[in-house]
């Protein structure tokens, strides 16, 4: 199959293609600087397509003869609103009867209850303008026959930003590690290449058109346990702390970026557990990577010097205009 993958110098992007040419696919890489993919990507069967998602002629031409496209751009929340541009493009340019893969998140559910898992068909009633304009797109998406994956917090080599990288980076120096709300918690979390698997999944399955999947994270965990397994890794005693999710909610008033991402703190307070029946059932899709080995393979890539950072065996995600978690509100 020829497929397309857009933002494919992020994080779930990078994945996926390395993720598709494993698979065998035909796969063209559509990013706007061609030389910071040849330098994160070390694969060599891959067709480069230059230029801007919110340029329709360039879309089209990225997407001319594909049999499917992985989207995986995403604009930050200041921007938020060109994320519809993006998806209209990619719908456009895709030819009749092509797949459609757009990944999604925890963003527009609404707080989930006490040890539910929410599954596919789960109401989309996330309190947050952000969650809403989401779970817009996922119905757009579906309608035209596009499968939408709903990923849960995802880490491991290539992810560069974001809460759970910077928990690893000061793990590996011994230093205290914050992290928001309580750190007993029910929490899931999934691994690059696991992630990037559940959005290839869909791919030539009939059942996919216009579906919606939760992809689960290996198994339930907590806050303190996974960071704990990080700090083991690095060799370095566990030393985690949490911050109050009041206190966040305060100094997002001073971001302009985090002001807009205030509303989905109540995924820190009942972070959403998905469901992975439907996934695994019509798709036999199932994460592989545990947390410890996970973790341990993440470590290993964050002690590489950063010259020797780019993409390898393992090696996946970030989103070319993702909003990266460099706060601690959910991504």
């Amino acid at each position: 199959m020829r497929v397309t993958v857009t933002g494919a110098t992020g994080n779930i992007g990078l994945a996926s293609v390395r993720t598709l040419v494993r698979a065998g696919h035909e796969v063209r890489a559509f990013v706007r600087r061609p030389e910071e993919f040849g330098r994160l990507s070390p694969e060599t069967r891959v067709e480069v397509a230059e230029g801007d998602i919110l340029d329709r002629a360039a879309v089209a031409a990225a997407l001319d003869g594909a049999d499917a496209v992985v989207h995986c751009v995403d604009f930050p929340p200041s921007q938020f609103a060109l994320n519809w541009d993006a998806v209209r493009h990619a719908l456009e340019a895709l030819r009749p009867g092509g797949w459609f893969i757009f990944p999604g998140n925890s963003w527009v559910y609404g707080p989930a209850e006490k040890d539910a898992r929410v599954a596919p068909g789960h109401p989309k009633n996330s309190p947050s303008r952000l969650g809403a304009v989401k779970a817009d797109m996922e119905k757009a998406v579906t309608a035209e026959g596009g499968t939408v994956v709903h990923l849960p917090e995802v880490y491991g080599p290539g992810v560069g930003r974001g809460r759970l990288h910077d928990a690893f980076r000061q793990a590996l120096i011994g230093k205290t590690v914050r992290f928001p709300g309580d750190l007993d918690r029910p929490h899931e979390f999934l691994y690059i290449s696991d992630a990037a698997r559940a959005l290839v999944a869909p791919l030539g399955r009939a059942q996919a058109r216009g579906a919606d999947y939760t992809a689960p994270g290996y198994s339930t965990t907590t806050p303190r346990e996974f960071l704990t397994l990080a700090f083991r890794a690095a060799g370095q005693s566990p030393r985690v702390r949490s911050i109050s999710i009041s206190w966040l909610k305060r100094i997002a008033l001073l971001q302009p970026e985090q002001r807009l991402m205030r509303d989905l703190s109540y995924l820190l307070e009942s972070p959403v557990m998905f469901d992975g029946t439907r996934i695994r059932r019509e798709l036999g899709w199932m994460p592989e990577v545990d947390y410890a080995n996970g973790v341990r393979r993440t470590v290993k890539w964050m002690r590489q010097p950063r010259s020797e950072h780019p993409m390898s065996a393992d090696q996946g995600e970030r989103n070319i205009e993702q909003p990266t978690a460099d706060d601690d509100f959910p991504s």
